[in-house]
């Protein structure tokens, strides 16, 4: 028997469990998404971080405890008139919508120092910034230096539930409440003036971020910032990935063959590179160079595998069907169908993760928790993310596992090793993709640089179906003994 191994907890484990979702027809949405919460969803790393950048430098020049005293000193300024309050919306954006005299005025409290200047100046790297001669004017001209203030600015608080993230988005929804376009309880209230420090914080930090996020719920923002915001980052600074030397070993024949489809693979990177023109979500790029890398990493497997190995045919399998998708959607060519095949494969990843938090005594080695996690949750927030179990998802096998009381076998190795038979988006996005690490870049994806490393192994899984398999030889022609493990 496999020993028993202690649960990976991740890391922001506050999620709505498989029990807490709605199942209409084939589709398990969470509460948000029943609510209907989840449309005309504005982002906080897409939309709403560009227009709290300001608050990020700080957090990233001050550190945290001193931007804090910075932004109540900004918050009192805002807050001295009750009966005209003009200072309720904090964003880059705006600022640049105030009168002309009180914009020069909210920018003097902020530019106010030599050190808020420096920790502020970075923000003149972009052409596009809301009323850039003001802040031109209120910095004295201070100079933006390099973009690494900047970088660590948006490392800090791109991940919309990080600590200096939830500090940003208070400032913002402390300016609305003064500005009376927030209504919050008294004893609430209470609470958010006392923030960081006052209250448990662990439900402190969720509201804060809950009720930021309803603000925009009720009108449409002005985008045109945040788009400019990231195109510029996408521009003006490059991908940063980690590059490794490994060198592939082999015979001459597998050589010649390896060092082929090296050459393809550096001619895909740079047409890749070349076509890419966003670092937004933009579901077709995504899927048409995410399906021909997935497919050039097969390659790769299967020329160094040994001939006729079953794997060979999975991956013959998969090489059609990635063939035909891509083919089908190409011809179909919508925007709504790309988004669908990409969403199917998100909510995939996180019925996975939700699956794989159950399991006892201990999941599966071939899982990687934290990439599940990571991928539930990379375009939107898993908690908007529907899960469609309909279509692609082999019920027939489904309907016999529960049938002979193998549920759980099922659970542990269908779902996300069919995903790499099929090619669908997670397999993909785990298999050839890496996290751009320049934070400006929004952590998008970028290809696995030269032959990917290897994914989790799977020599301790198979065993212990393999001794599971001869266990049932034993019980049908008794005696048989023999197993893997003693």
């Amino acid at each position: 028997m496999m020993g028993k191994r202690s649960k990976k907890k991740l890391k922001y484990q506050s999620r709505t469990p498989l029990s807490g979702h709605k199942k209409e027809g084939k589709v398990l949405k969470p509460p948000f998404v029943q609510f209907g919460a989840g449309k005309g969803l504005v982002s906080w790393t897409n939309d709403r971080l560009p227009e709290m950048v300001w608050a990020a430098l700080l957090i990233a020049k001050l550190g945290r405890d001193r931007a804090l005293e910075t932004f109540r000193t900004f918050l009192r300024f805002g807050a001295k008139d009750e009966n005209s309050p003009r200072f309720w919306d904090p964003t880059l954006t705006g600022f640049s919508q105030l009168e002309p005299a009180d914009r020069r005025e909210i920018l003097g409290v902020l530019c106010q120092t030599e050190e808020l200047r420096g920790a502020l100046a970075p923000l003149l790297l972009f052409s596009a910034l809301p009323a850039r001669d003001d802040w031109q004017e209120a910095l004295q001209n201070a100079q933006p230096g390099p973009a690494e203030l900047l970088m660590e600015a948006v490392r800090l608080t791109l991940f919309h539930q990080s600590q200096e993230a939830t500090d940003c988005r208070w400032v913002r929804l402390m300016s609305g409440m003064f500005g009376k376009r927030v209504i919050i309880p008294h004893e609430e209230l209470i609470q958010l003036n006392g923030y960081p420090r006052l209250g448990d914080q662990t439900h402190v930090r969720p509201s804060i971020r809950a009720a930021e996020g309803a603000m925009d719920a009720a009108e449409k923002r002005d985008l045109t910032w945040s788009n400019a915001f990231w195109a510029e980052c996408w521009e003006k600074t490059p991908c940063l990935g980690v590059r490794t030397n490994e060198h592939v070993t082999g015979s001459a024949a597998e050589a010649v063959d390896l060092k082929f489809l090296q050459e393809i693979r550096r001619e895909l990177e740079s047409h890749w590179e070349n076509t890419r023109e966003t670092t937004a979500i933009d579901a077709r790029h995504d899927a048409v160079f995410g399906m021909a890398f997935y497919a050039l990493r097969l390659m790769e497997e299967v020329v160094t595998a040994e001939g006729g190995a079953v794997v060979g045919r999975l991956a013959l399998r998969t090489l059609l069907e990635i063939r035909l998708t891509l083919h089908y959607l190409l011809k179909e060519d919508k925007l709504e169908l790309w988004r669908t095949w990409r969403n199917y494969g998100v909510g995939q990843a996180k019925l996975a993760s939700l699956k794989l938090e159950k399991l006892d005594p201990a999941p599966p080695n071939y899982l990687d928790g934290e990439v599940l996690n990571r991928i539930a949750n990379e375009d939107f927030w898993e908690e908007f993310v529907a899960i469609d179990v309909g279509h692609w998802a082999g019920s027939d096998l489904r309907k016999m596992s529960e049938k002979i009381g193998l549920k759980d076998v099922y659970d542990r190795y269908y779902g996300w090793t069919s995903g790499f038979s099929h090619g669908q988006w997670g397999p993909i996005r785990e298999s050839v993709f890496v996290l751009c690490l320049n934070p400006l870049h929004r952590g998008h994806r970028i290809p696995k640089p030269q032959t990917p490393p290897s994914l989790p192994k799977i020599k301790d899984d198979a065993i212990e179906l393999f001794d599971s398999i001869l266990a049932e030889v034993d019980r049908a022609y008794s005696p048989f003994s023999r197993r893997c493990r003693s």
